[in-house]
């Protein structure tokens, strides 16, 4: 096996002119015109090895830089991913408590605490404040919960007295659960 290694280049025609010309070998000339051009002899083979050894050194330097880029960006989304996962967590425990918060007032009205709560009840907007919700959300959730639950309540428990007297009079008066829920209607 040779230490040598083979090199195949085009060159211009004056240049191949040039060569030919030459009393040396082709492979005389070229060696000669490379070891002037890249500033080392062909016997200082330390010269050429540092060169290698710089290239792989600055490669190596370009690799660990990758990498550790690519480990900054996987912790950055395993932080994100966690960061996501408690909101959502978060949201779970808040949906719970609110409707939890939903079920008290819903029991709360079978007991007759308060019989009658509307969109701006104090309870109502209790609850708005605690789970950042609007009062008009929150009674149509209190409606929808009841129904779904077929509560003893009525659709005119969801309505301020003066309102709910008239719809009595009237005759719509009718379990909260054939009110709001099979069809989705509103009491």
């Amino acid at each position: 096996m040779s230490d040598e290694e083979r090199l195949v280049a085009e060159i211009p025609p004056s240049l191949k002119y040039l060569v030919d010309e030459d009393d040396r070998s082709n492979k005389q000339v070229v060696i000669s015109a490379l070891e002037r051009e890249l500033g080392v002899n062909t016997n200082d083979s330390v010269a050429v090895i540092d060169r290698k050894i710089r290239r792989k050194e600055e490669r190596l330097e370009q690799e660990l830089e990758q990498a550790r880029e690519h480990r900054d960006r996987v912790a950055q989304l395993k932080d994100d991913l966690d960061e996501i996962r408690e909101l959502r967590e978060d949201k779970v425990d808040e949906e719970g408590s609110y409707e939890d918060a939903l079920d008290t007032l819903l029991d709360e009205m079978e007991a007759g605490d308060f019989p009658q709560v509307w969109a701006t009840h104090p309870r109502v907007d209790d609850i708005r404040g605690e789970h950042g919700r609007s009062n008009e959300e929150v009674l149509y959730d209190l409606k929808q919960r009841a129904a779904d639950q077929e509560r003893d309540l009525l659709n005119t428990n969801f309505m301020q007295q003066m309102y709910a007297d008239t719809q009595r009079r009237a005759g719509n008066e009718q379990p909260v659960a054939e009110a709001f829920g099979g069809d989705g209607g509103d009491a």
